[in-house]
């Protein structure tokens, strides 16, 4: 991680607080990942819900209540400010997030319409939750340094621990499931033991980078904050310096989103792993791999040719791996570890980029960092709300996806496993190109950018 280490003076983060702030991504990537991977299929596979019905009960969550709950903590952190700092929103992070955990999987008997209800509702709190930590998170790394290059080194610390959050969620969570005999119990057994995890991880944060962050709350603090009416709110969202990489990364995690939710259905059906589970813990332990050593080859690479052609250039890498990936379901294990590897480098390289890019937008413009941050997030959440369960159970009800076969542990229709291949391949592909191509059309001609 040498290159990470970076020595420039202006601006210029000791480790102890690039690692301080960094920690908190754990507990933001498990909130993030865990509902991504587990829930659909949980509420599909373990529950006996149809795909479609299971898909709306999450999805209408994550675009009303996480949308909304992030905008207005945005709007909130940038005007209570001068009384309340940024890190310590992260404490009330740490005393819901356990609640929202625990509450999210222990799914009461009852009916199909009672337990899509329950989700449905709980899932309505943990947007409010991830929300509440979330957002602040994010807007305090553009106000940590002054210096653009720096920020990479911060986003590239983050990158590094959001692979200690990818591997929780992705291989941890899945091996306790494994473990404790797959079924609801299960669920649960790991829920406790994420909400355990994911309040150490804000309090961490909240200490680790305190100091830096008080000191940037003071400069911040000098100048008064502004109240915006929802139309002045927008007006400095639709900014096209801001639009444009708001809508290429919007493209790009829908196309993530489908991956990440599609990838047991993937490892279940198409491959016929029996140990699914299992092997998605090793795919994710390498994908991990990739995202902790590339990162210092995407700084050099940024500082070399800048950050809008390093973004595209890691974006083609993400996108050609899925492609290719969709049908080689049967070239066997060591061909899934190969791909799960280049794919999360160029997966690391588009998201450290993006977070770099709105950072710098925001430092430029801090009176609405909070604004710019929550509509990243909310981004983040419409695209895996849309991607990451909307769309995978249209598309998997629509090629004849059959929960009951599923719960019975019988094989999927060929036609089903065709809806698999392309919700898991071929669409994130697509989406992650269309993304590139507009920030390579649009991009440059936003300076900066």
């Amino acid at each position: 991680m040498s290159v990470i280490a970076d020595t420039r003076p202006a601006g210029t983060l000791g480790l102890g607080a690039q690692l301080g702030y960094g920690v908190g991504q754990i507990a933001g990537q498990v909130f993030r990942d865990v509902p991504s991977l587990l829930l659909l299929f949980f509420m599909t596979t373990v529950l006996g819900i149809a795909p479609a019905i299971a898909g709306t009960a999450i999805f209408v969550p994550k675009l009303i209540w996480g949308v909304g709950s992030d905008m207005l903590v945005g709007i909130l952190s940038d005007r209570w400010q001068r009384r309340i700092q940024r890190r310590y929103w992260l404490l009330a992070g740490a005393l819901g997030a356990p609640v929202a955990m625990v509450l999210l999987f222990h799914v009461p008997e009852g009916s199909t319409s009672l337990r899509v209800a329950y989700v449905a509702c709980v899932f309505s709190l943990y947007m409010m939750v991830f929300a509440s930590f979330s957002v602040p998170y994010l807007a305090i790394a553009g106000e940590l340094t002054s210096d653009s290059r720096q920020r990479n080194v911060i986003m590239a610390w983050r990158l590094v621990f959001t692979a200690v959050g990818v591997l929780t969620s992705g291989a941890v969570a899945p091996a306790i499931v494994q473990s404790q005999g797959g079924g609801q119990g299960a669920y649960e057994t790991m829920a406790l033991v994420l909400a355990v995890i994911c309040p150490l991880a804000l309090l961490a944060a909240f200490f680790g980078s305190g100091h830096a962050a008080k000191q940037s709350a003071y400069v911040a603090n000098g100048e008064a904050r502004v109240r915006l009416s929802p139309r002045e709110a927008i007006g400095v969202l639709l900014a096209p310096r801001f639009s444009v990489l708001l809508g290429a990364n919007l493209l790009q995690l829908m196309g993530g989103g489908m991956a990440y939710a599609s990838m047991l259905y993937f490892l279940s059906y198409n491959m016929v792993r029996t140990d699914a589970f299992q092997l998605i813990g090793g795919l994710v332990f390498v994908a991990c791999a990739g995202i902790v050593v590339s990162q210092p080859m995407w700084v050099a690479v940024a500082a070399r040719i800048g950050k809008r052609r390093a973004y595209v250039a890691s974006t083609v890498v993400f996108a050609a791996t899925y492609a290719v990936w969709a049908f080689a379901a049967q070239w066997g294990t060591v061909a899934a570890y190969v791909l799960s590897f280049v794919a999360a480098i160029g997966n690391a390289g588009w998201t450290m980029l993006g977070f770099s890019m709105m950072s710098d937008i925001a430092s430029e413009d801090d009176r609405h960092s909070g604004l710019y941050a929550a509509a990243w997030i909310a981004t983040d959440k419409i695209a895996f709300a849309l991607g990451g369960t909307l769309l995978v159970g249209l598309m998997l009800s629509a090629f004849g996806f059959d929960s009951a076969r599923a719960v019975a542990g019988l094989p999927q229709a060929p036609g089903a496993l065709i809806g698999v291949m392309v919700t898991f391949g071929l669409a994130p592909a697509a989406l992650n190109v269309l993304g590139a191509m507009i920030l390579a059309r649009w991009g440059r001609e936003q300076a900066g950018i």
